[in-house]
């Protein structure tokens, strides 16, 4: 698979893609703040995204991958995560290491302004660093939104930089406020896409 070919992930790509994502987060203002210790972040980032894409992404068979970036998409009418705590706290717990409290918060305040009405939800979109600047990025969101497009529906996502807070705007989502988790945490972006089609 070249770099710029993608496809439908599988469980199978779970590791794949937890990697992409922590090279692609390392210097991230929200992933920075999440694992302050440079040298634990790539390994707690693994752990965290792993454990998302098996138990919460990759059963939807939405999520996109190709040799150098990675997006976990949840479609609509999904209900909430709750069941993943009683089923996988505990081992969410232990993957990241025990540092789950400003996960915790930070969930909770996305969690707060997460859209009430349908939507697709893109929760991570990452490339990794020795391959950005070459459109992956809009690449996997642009395929993403045609399909979504196509449907009629409306996506929503947080940008977590202002960097890919541009790159959202550039496929039509707008900005709908602004998350800070705590004290000290950096803005998140809460962005909106009408449907379109």
């Amino acid at each position: 698979m070249s770099g710029a070919e993608l496809r439908v992930a599988t469980p199978d790509d779970v590791d794949h893609m937890a990697e992409v994502l922590a090279d692609a987060f390392y210097d991230d203002p929200i992933f920075t703040w999440l694992f302050p210790d440079d040298t634990e972040r790539p390994r707690l980032s693994q752990g965290m995204f792993r454990m998302l894409g098996r138990h919460v992404y990759m059963p939807h068979g939405e999520s996109l991958v190709g040799d150098e970036v990675a997006g976990y998409w949840e479609p609509p009418g999904v209900g909430e995560a709750d069941d993943f705590w009683i089923e996988h706290g505990d081992e969410f717990v232990t993957a990241l290491e025990g540092q789950v409290e400003r996960v915790a918060t930070l969930g909770a305040a996305m969690g707060e302004h997460h859209p009430t009405e349908p939507c697709w939800y893109l929760h991570l979109l990452g490339v990794r660093p020795s391959a950005q600047g070459r459109g992956l990025g809009g690449l996997l969101l642009a395929r993403k939104l045609e399909q979504i497009d196509a449907a009629g529906a409306a996506a929503y996502l947080e940008a977590s930089s202002p960097r890919s807070r541009v790159l959202y705007e550039r496929h039509g989502f707008e900005v709908t406020g602004e998350i800070v988790a705590a004290e000290g945490a950096p803005p998140m972006y809460p962005m909106w896409r009408e449907p379109r089609g």
